[in-house]
């Protein structure tokens, strides 16, 4: 029997068909992994058809009808020396300050240029330039600081539009009192009423925000930029810097496996739509969620987030980075995404994951410290999500000079906000 593999452009699952009995396997386009990936195998066919078609519609025939060498060749794609050239690919360095050869440690840009602090009435931020989390502007200047990924959250509205926006409830004014809503209770035009407009001549709906302890707090940064939806991030940020979409659910309450599925498939749409040649992969705190995605599309990776342990909770796949293996081997993963307190408290944990098979990036304050961050690296972990990220870039780009100081990292940022003015 003859078999042979052709690539498609834009094909979101695997699909079969016959022809002159020759089974023809179509899988997603080999770019979003590795670009020597290859575009056919066969017994006696020898050939590759590249096809800019529209998206193909799922379906299960391949559950039956893939060879098993066919599904372990899908399975492994997303693994080993495809998942490295998925990391480091052939991106463009932006800011001119780092250097052109980009290294195989990853530096990804938590919510864009860093996570936002809250203050109190009295309170004003430090000396540090913010920006607004999860906006344009900060993914742009976080590009522009030389990231490779830009780390969001992403949730979807009532009306079913994934939006960017990291918090389970968003504080917002509403006949004159401050009320906290969830996402899922907004439609689209009343998430992207709230703050600062794009529209000069338009005043947003005062923006607040929850703190830990249950209090309202100020949202003040050094420069503001209107929230946005997932699709406005793919056409508006450049093209060279990577996406980790995290998908976000509500952390203290049970979320029913319809609001799972509406989540994902609203996501996923836009993915399909919007994505071109940009590297996405995806992440979630949710076990549930990320074995749904991964079931759901082949096409990008899927990272389990955890805090290793840092934490307590009642669902115990999430109480451990063992517990994350397991998850992952299970769900057929390709990556854990950590706190780093737990891997620096016990480095063991970096060979323990990567003897299972799989990518491992952490995330924390901890890693705003260019120690950590340099420790990281010589224990052979993938990458970090970082808040001080023109700081953290300098660090991994020169790590045998890791003193950066504030003064010119603030000098460096401040370029970096100009290019994107």
């Amino acid at each position: 029997m003859q078999i042979a593999c052709i690539h498609f452009s834009a094909v979101p699952t695997c699909c079969c068909f016959c022809a002159n009995d020759s089974f023809i396997f179509a899988i997603p386009h080999p770019r979003r992994f590795d670009s020597c990936f290859p575009y056919f195998f066969c017994s006696r066919l020898s050939f590759a058809v590249q096809c800019q078609s529209n998206i193909i519609e799922r379906t299960s025939v391949c559950d039956t009808a893939l060879s098993q060498e066919a599904q372990v060749l899908t399975t492994r794609m997303y693994s080993g020396p495809t998942m490295t050239k998925f990391w480091s690919g052939n991106s463009i360095v932006i800011d001119s300050v780092i250097p052109k050869e980009r290294s195989s440690f990853l530096v990804l840009g938590h919510r864009g240029c860093g996570k936002n602090k809250t203050w109190s009435s009295e309170a004003a931020p430090d000396q540090r330039p913010s920006i607004k989390e999860n906006t344009i502007i900060s993914f742009n200047t976080a590009a522009n600081t030389g990231v490779d990924f830009v780390e969001f959250d992403v949730q979807v509205t009532k009306d079913g539009h994934p939006v960017i926006f990291h918090d389970d409830l968003i504080v917002a004014e509403e006949q004159g009192q401050m009320v906290a809503k969830c996402i899922g209770e907004l439609t689209l035009k009343e998430f992207l009423s709230i703050g600062p407009q794009k529209d000069s001549e338009k005043v947003g709906r005062t923006l607040g925000r929850k703190d830990i302890d249950g209090s309202i707090r100020n949202w003040i940064v050094t420069m503001e930029d209107s929230f946005c939806s997932l699709k406005d991030a793919f056409e508006q940020v450049v093209p060279t810097v990577g996406f980790n979409i995290e998908v976000k659910f509500d952390d203290t309450n049970l979320v029913p496996e319809s609001e799972l599925r509406r989540t994902i498939d609203a996501i996923l749409l836009d993915v399909e739509k919007y994505a071109m040649e940009r590297k996405v992969f995806f992440s979630s705190f949710h076990p549930d969620a990320v074995d749904v995605l991964r079931k759901v599309q082949p096409t990008y990776p899927v990272f389990f987030l955890t805090d290793g342990g840092e934490g307590v909770h009642a669902d115990l796949r999430r109480n451990s980075v063992e517990a994350a293996i397991d998850v992952c081997m299970k769900s057929g993963l390709q990556g854990i995404v950590s706190e780093v307190r737990a891997i620096l408290e016990d480095p063991d944990l970096v060979q323990l994951v990567k003897k299972a098979g799989f990518c491992l990036l952490t995330y924390g304050d901890w890693n705003n410290m260019p120690e950590a961050l340099i420790q990281q690296r010589q224990l052979g972990l993938d990458g970090v999500i970082v808040d001080d990220v023109h700081e953290m870039v300098a660090v991994a780009r020169n790590h045998n000079n890791p003193a950066v100081s504030l003064s010119s990292y603030s000098h460096s940022l401040n370029m970096a906000l100009k290019t994107v003015e």
